[in-house]
């Protein structure tokens, strides 16, 4: 190191800093050099140390062995010896050592290696060996050869208590000092089997003098459970145990118990300790001079079992146990206390106990709090195994549990228990029954136990297929239990279980004794106001099964009034309760209003009233009202045998409505072995029923019922009284039907009714008879028809074409139809029509004394079928049928206007061809209408001739007529001389779809006639359109006509009326109203009014190049539009026109209204007046009012004369009553008053104003007079 010394131009140095740095820096050298002297010295120490025993090691080899003897009392044999430094100084270790009994040949102890820690300072002080501690690296130790050792030396004692006393034997020899063991294993000897081998992990054995300090922790194997820690602190000799004191630990961790048992093999022991389960275990415990002082633990464990200590004892069995224990002595007292204690049970979490046990074991008393009741369960069951608990299920807690047992009270009064059960539930071990919501009291003395048992509002759980549940249940009972001389019995005097719509009371005894045999029952059970569905549903099915397949019905609805139950007898689930010898099983009880099904095939019972008893397996049930589906129970009775070994035999009265109950029937076709063929007959009315059915016992009893079931015996008489029968779908039903109906053997008897049908009386014969090889069923029937009641069933209106009666016969078969077919039938029926007047068209027509034969023949099956009609000579027809529902429809099919029979059509139609005399047009398109309507017919079509054709009150000779009609409307067509037209309409008809009618030519004589008829209107409805091209009144052509018809069910309209002619053109519409009238409103304008005069039938006494009529006229519905039945106005306005001359307006009648032709007429013998045959006129006017048959007229013309006219005209009579004012020059209107209206009202008011205020010089002499009638009108002077 170099180091320059300091000059003066380094400047002063400072002071302070550098000299406490210089101070620190020698305390840390001189600490630095004290340290490695120190190591030195201890390095020399220990080399030293090393030096001396590796040198004496070789040289004193027998002293270790015999060391290792003195310290251990074993002897030691080694391979190989080796010295080395350890942690706390030289050790020696020995190789493959071997450690055994002095003196003896079997190995206690082998390990790879034993160290031995040398004492170095003991050694530096003595100069000699001297021991810190033996450590075994993994050791093999046999305990079994230090056992045979103290079997040889002292007694000869196997298993654990040898085990124990030859290692209380090896720690007592050894001198003191620390013992380690480093893993290894550890051999436990095991009488009659392979010693168990256990992992030594970690093992510490400390001793000083008489003080014992040892840690062992250990591998269990798996029969024994995961690990166990030991620890004990001890003070004495381990050889002389009653003089130990000090304390243990026991730390087991998943330790099987069962295996322990195997382990420890101490009968006192075995008692207490589980034969099962997995789990913790802590124990702490003191002890002195050999005594227990106290102990402690905790537990924690699953799946816990012990053996009961009665023979043939169940196994107690706790599924989970936590909690933490005290055991100590007080005095002469040994006082066990648990707390927190947690057993896993469906109860409070945790309970608590103290257990007080006198050292002499000659008294323990006892209490426990919120105890689960299923521990409490098991724990009685393996105490006393003969009491049923195990049948049962308990749920509950059992407060303030105590018990007394002392051994100086007498026999049979030892044990006092008693306890307050909180929360209680009862089950079967299934839980099909649980009753719940109980609290009991429970007190005993020794094996006798008395339960007093409560419940305000408890509730019954029945576990079934619709699960039941009764709530609100107050129960009141008090049990008595004894468990004495290997059997048991429990009995009740008093148990009662009522709500407000339920009262039970039961007494009796069950009991069994101790030789195995079943339980015995003594017991009587009252039950008033139940609920019978839900007492069937508690019950189960196989309750009431068990009472026959007679009862083994399903309740829905009904009430328990009172029943009484009677049972003593043996217990056997698997047998009836009567089927025991010596046993009684008898009861009743009365069921009102109640429904049963579940017979199938019979219907449900329903209303229904009965009695039912039954002693052992004979019951018998009395039902005194019912309702049986459709059938009513007059009464009925029952009696039948639970087992099958005796007949079943049911009687009963019903009433029933005849319609539901035979579909019912037919609904189930297997009942035809009780009353084979009546399903086939339909039914409707009320009938009786008397039934009588005998089911003969099945061969073998109940065991071959189900497989080999006898056929009933039945007999059935069906009293029928006013009843209807409808022999066959789609015929008129036979109504007031009258007989019996009998049926025995499986077949109908031959029977007589009486009835009416079509509106006359009928007989009927009722039989079977073979047809075919198979069984049919005959109906014969003679009767009177009368035809307006036939017309009606046929759907035909009561027109009264037909009238009277006629006589027929008719028979009818129901045959059987083969497997998978419906039934057959066939009918057959005669009539010859005598009697019956017919005003029909032909070919129908016919007079009452006249015969005509009808005959008609139908075959069938389910679907389809056949009819063939013959009438005389007349008609023929052959249709094929198809049933759809009720109804029979007619897929195709011909008739002929012949004697000849038709052929079917191949096509799906319905053909009508012949010739007729006579057709009526409105008659053959309602027909027609109607038949496309009818949903049994197919399509229509008829090719007709007729010598004449009426339409209205028209007739036309030489008609054909073609026709269709089909579901989407229809067409016809007709022609002949006088007529020619075609008809058409849609599916419906009405105003946006009317029906069109369409004529080419129509000639009628009157308005009336034709197209305007009724009967052709009514067939139109509800609305049509008309269209004539020419129409032809009294041999004169109007022109054509449109119109448009509407049908209302109060009346019609007919609306957009045009009729255009050659000069004219006219519209108009009318309305009429049932119980109304008729109001018309139309306007004419004609282009020539000659003509249109002319056209309809009047004088062309007035031309003009223009004219117009308007008018609204009514007139009474209920009569035709006639002069005397009209009232209303009309207007009438012609322009530029003259007045004719007679020649020239010869032929047609006058038209009166218009007056001055016969106004000019009347005056052509008085010419003098300057009056001209013919006047011109730029304007004629005129208002008329029609009433009564009379006409006011109001007219003004104006023209060379201006001429006004006021008066009347008698449209019936055909006379004039008018006066007339005849105005030239000065004398007409003014054009003021032209101006205002030239009206003939105005022009009235101006000559009424005139005549008031002219002098008399000035008033006009022109008034004149016309009178007369239309022929011959006479013109007069007014004056």
């Amino acid at each position: 190191m170099d180091v320059a010394p300091l000059t003066a131009d380094a400047g002063p140095v400072a002071p302070g800093a550098g000299d406490a740095e210089e101070r620190s820096r020698g305390r840390r050298l001189r600490l630095v050099a004290w340290a490695a002297a120190a190591v030195a010295i201890l390095g020399a120490a220990a080399l030293t140390a090393w030096e001396l025993a590796a040198a004496r090691v070789p040289q004193h080899r027998a002293a270790l062995e015999a060391l290792i003897r003195e310290h251990t009392g074993l002897d030691v044999g080694f391979k190989e010896l080796t010295v080395r430094w350890g942690w706390y100084g030289p050790e020696a270790v020995f190789h493959r050592v071997v450690l055994g009994e002095p003196g003896g040949s079997s190995v206690l102890l082998r390990a790879p290696r034993l160290v031995v820690g040398l004492d170095t300072w003991r050694m530096l002080r003595s100069g000699e060996l001297a021991v810190a501690r033996i450590t075994l690296v993994e050791p093999d130790i046999d305990l079994g050869t230090g056992a045979a050792g103290a079997r040889t030396a002292h007694r000869p004692q196997a298993g654990h208590d040898s085990v124990l006393a030859a290692g209380a034997r090896l720690l007592s020899r050894w001198r003191g000092g620390r013992i380690e063991l480093e893993g290894g294993t550890l051999h436990w000897p095991m009488p009659g089997a392979l010693p168990l081998t256990v992992g030594v992990q970690h093992a510490q054995l400390r001793r000083l003098a008489e003080l014992w300090d040892a840690d062992v922790q250990l591998l269990l194997p798996a029969s024994l459970g995961e690990s166990l820690h030991l620890s004990a602190q001890m003070r004495g000799d381990p050889a002389e145990p009653h003089a130990m004191s000090g304390s243990l630990g026991f730390d087991g961790r998943r330790l099987e118990f069962g295996g322990w048992r195997e382990v420890i093999r101490d009968p006192a022991a075995e008692r207490y300790l589980p034969g099962g389960g997995l789990g913790n275990l802590e124990l702490h415990a003191q002890f002195a001079d050999g005594r227990l002082l106290r102990a402690d633990g905790k537990v924690l464990a699953e799946g816990l079992a012990w053996r009961g200590p009665a023979v043939a004892a169940e196994s107690l069995g706790i599924g989970r146990l936590r909690g933490d224990w005290q055991l100590a002595r007080r005095g002469e007292v040994w006082r066990l206390e648990a707390h927190a204690l947690e057993s896993g049970e469906r109860a409070p979490a945790a309970f608590s106990a103290s257990v007080d046990v006198a050292s002499d074991a000659q008294s323990a008393q006892g209490r426990v709090e919120s105890v689960p009741l299923p521990l409490l369960a098991a724990v009685a069951r393996s105490f006393a195994p003969q009491l049923p608990l195990g049948q049962l299920s308990l749920e509950g807690v059992a407060h303030e549990l105590s018990f007394d047992w002392n051994a100086r009270r007498p026999a049979g009064e030892r044990l006092r228990t008693s306890a307050r059960l909180e929360e209680l539930s009862i089950a079967s071990l299934s839980h099909e029954l649980t009753l719940t919501g109980l609290t009991a009291q429970l007190s005993g003395v020794d094996a006798r136990l008395t339960l007093d048992l409560h419940g305000e509002r408890a509730q019954l759980h029945a576990l079934r297929a619709e699960p039941v549940s009764l709530e609100g249940l107050v129960v009141a009972a008090r049990f008595a239990l004894a468990a004495e001389h290997g059997g048991w019995q429990l009995r009740t005097d008093e148990l009662a279980i009522s709500r407000p719509d339920l009262a039970l009371a039961a007494s009796g005894t069950l009991a069994a004794d101790g030789a195995g045999g079943k339980p015995r029952v003594a017991a009587h059970v009252a039950l008033k106001q139940a609920d019978a569905v839900l007492i069937a549903k508690l019950l189960g099915p196989g309750a009431l099964a068990a009472l026959g397949a007679a009862s083994a019905a399903q309740l829905s609805i009904g009430r328990i009034e009172n029943a009484d139950l009677e049972w003593r007898g043996t217990v056997d689930p698997a047998r009836a309760p009567w089927s025991a010898a010596g046993s009684v099983f008898r009861g009743a009880f009365e069921l009102r209003d109640a429904s049963l099904g579940g017979l199938d095939p019979w219907p449900q019972l329903e209303h229904l009233d009965a009695h039912l008893e039954w002693r052992g397996a004979r019951v018998h049930a009395a039902i005194a009202a019912g309702q049986a589906g459709t059938f009513t129970l007059a009464g009925a009775s029952a009696e039948w045998d639970a087992l099958g070994e005796r007949p079943t035999h049911l009687a009963a009265r019903l009433t029933a409505s005849a319609q539901p109950a035979l579909a019912w029937l037919r609904a189930h076709r297997e009942l035809a072995a009780y009353a084979p063929g009546i399903e086939d007959l339909d039914l409707r009315g009320d009938t009786r029923l008397d039934v009588d059915v005998l089911v003969p016992a099945a061969a073998g009893g109940s065991s071959t019922r189900a497989n080999h079931a006898p056929r009933p015996r039945t007999r059935i008489n069906a009293v029928l009284d006013g009843v209807q029968l409808r022999a066959v779908a789609g015929l008129p039903p036979i109504d007031a039907l009258h007989g019996t109906l009998g049926f025995a053997g499986g077949h109908l008897q031959p029977s007589q009714l009486s009835g009416q049908w079509l509106g006359g009386p009928v007989a009927l014969s009722v039989a079977e008879r073979r047809d075919s090889g198979a069984t049919a069923l005959t109906i014969a029937g003679r009767g009177l028809a009368e035809t307006r009641q036939a017309l009606l069933a046929a759907g035909a209106s009561d027109d009264a074409m037909l009238e009277g009666h006629a006589e027929w016969t008719a028979l009818l078969t129901l045959l059987p139809g083969s497997e998978g077919s419906g039934l057959r039938w066939r009918v057959r029926a005669d009539s010859n029509l005598i009697g019956v007047a017919s005003r029909l068209p032909e070919p129908f027509a016919k007079s009452e004394s006249v015969p005509l034969p009808l005959r008609v023949e139908v075959q069938a099956g389910a679907d389809t079928g056949q009819l063939r009609l013959a009438l005389g000579e007349r008609l023929r027809a052959t249709v094929a049928l198809h049933r759809s529902g009720e109804l029979w429809r007619i897929e195709r099919g011909a008739v002929h206007l012949a004697s000849t029979a038709p052929s079917l059509p191949e096509e799906p139609v319905l053909t009508l061809e012949g010739r007729m005399s006579r057709l009526d047009l409105p008659a053959l398109l309602a027909l027609w209408r109607q038949a496309a309507r009818d949903a049994a017919l197919p399509a229509l079509r008829a090719r007709l001739s007729a010598a004449q054709l009426a339409v209205g009150a028209r007739t036309y000779d030489e008609v054909s007529v073609t026709a269709e009609a089909a579901p989407g409307g229809g067409t016809l067509e007709l022609e002949s001389a006088g007529l020619a037209g075609s008809a058409s309409w849609p599916a419906t008809v009405d105003d946006s779809h009317p029906a069109l009618v369409h004529l080419s030519r129509l000639d009628a004589p009157q308005l009336g006639d034709g197209a305007w008829s009724p009967g052709l209107a009514a067939v139109l409805g509800p609305a049509a359109r008309l269209s004539i091209d020419d129409l032809e009144w009294q041999g004169r052509s109007l022109g054509s006509l449109a119109a448009q018809l509407t049908f209302r069910s109060d009346g019609f309209d007919v609306g957009e009326a045009r009729l255009a002619g050659e000069n004219e053109d006219s519209h108009g519409s009318l309305h009429c109203q049932d119980g109304g009238g008729c109001r018309a409103e139309f306007s004419l304008d004609s282009r020539d009014a000659a003509s249109t005069l002319a056209a309809f039938g009047f004088r062309p006494e007035l031309a003009a190049s223009r004219a117009r009529l308007t008018g609204e006229l009514e007139w009474p519905q209920a009569a035709s539009p006639s002069l005397a039945t009209l009232a209303g106005s009309l207007h009438m306005r012609l322009e530029r026109g003259v007045t004719r001359t007679a020649a020239a307006a010869e032929g047609g009648v006058p038209l009166a209204l218009l007056t001055v032709p016969a106004l000019t007429a009347g005056m052509r013998a008085e010419n003098r007046d300057g009056v001209l045959p013919a006047l011109g006129f730029s304007r004629l006017t005129a208002e008329f009012e029609l009433r009564d048959g009379q006409a006011t007229v109001d007219l003004h013309f104006d023209g060379d004369a201006e001429i006004l006219v006021r008066g009347r005209t008698g449209l019936l009579a055909h006379d004039y009553d008018e006066q007339a004012w005849i105005l030239r020059g000065e004398q007409r209107l003014p054009a003021a008053v032209r101006r205002l209206g030239p009206t003939p009202k105005v022009a009235a008011v101006w000559l009424s104003l005139r005549e008031l205020f002219a002098g008399s010089a000035d008033r006009t002499r022109a008034a004149l007079r016309l009178r007369g009638t239309w022929e011959e009108p006479m013109v007069t002077s007014a004056d």
